[in-house]
């Protein structure tokens, strides 16, 4: 059973103001919890699941990833969709590892981009319409 000081502090994180200040930020939903606990280098603090997601996800969440089981009523409380998946994560916001100059204008970032050909394409394309940075994410 969540407390309702509890509550609050996950609705609050709805707001920019207090995402910022405690470093913290919520992803809602079953495909997205999921993909974040097979990345392994995440940063979840706590996870807020119904018993059914919990039965049937248990081998992805980590001994250091606090889990707390929840009823449907108190998941509607402190979700932000309308109609609420099974599981909420209440996520670290990582650290920005970009050291460099400061961007000027629009800048293109790619993340896992898996085809070469792919890469040359959007290359050419950000040259044609001016864009002068783009950053490529290393796995």
């Amino acid at each position: 059973m969540l407390s309702k000081s509890e509550i609050k502090y996950i609705q609050s994180l709805s707001h920019k103001k207090f995402r910022e200040q405690e470093q913290l930020f919520l992803v809602e939903g079953v495909k997205m919890v999921d993909e974040l606990l097979k990345d392994p280098p995440n940063q979840v603090k706590t996870i807020y699941a119904l018993d059914e997601w919990v039965a049937s996800n248990k081998h992805l969440i980590s001994s250091n990833i606090e889990l707390k089981i929840i009823k449907e009523f108190e998941l509607e409380k402190i979700s932000s969709q309308k109609h609420p998946q099974e599981v909420i994560a209440l996520v670290a916001i990582p650290e920005n590892t970009i050291q460099s100059q400061p961007f000027m204008g629009v800048t293109v970032l790619l993340d896992h981009i898996q085809d070469p050909g792919n890469l040359g394409t959007i290359i050419r394309t950000c040259d044609w319409f001016g864009v002068k940075n783009i950053v490529c994410t290393v796995d």
